[in-house]
């Protein structure tokens, strides 16, 4: 089960999350989160190369790692 500190979701959104929590205990509520968040900003416009680092990795987790250790994010 999720449980975000945020306010409570939408009774459909819950019980998806936790299905898909169930089939893939792998993503924590946190790496969801961080997933859909800067796949929001993406898609919205940031052009910040920390927050496509993040995407990709909480999107791949292990598979992705940044090609260098400097990335600090710039705000666009």
């Amino acid at each position: 089960m999720f449980i975000l500190p945020t306010s409570e979701l939408p009774a459909p959104l819950r019980q998806h999350l936790d299905a898909f929590a169930a089939q893939r205990p792998g993503w924590t509520a946190e790496r969801v989160l961080s997933n859909a968040l800067s796949l929001f900003l993406l898609q919205n416009g940031v052009q910040d190369r920390a927050v496509s680092q993040l995407y990709l990795q909480s999107t791949f987790g292990e598979l992705f790692a940044p090609t260098s250790n400097d990335a600090k994010g710039e705000l666009s």
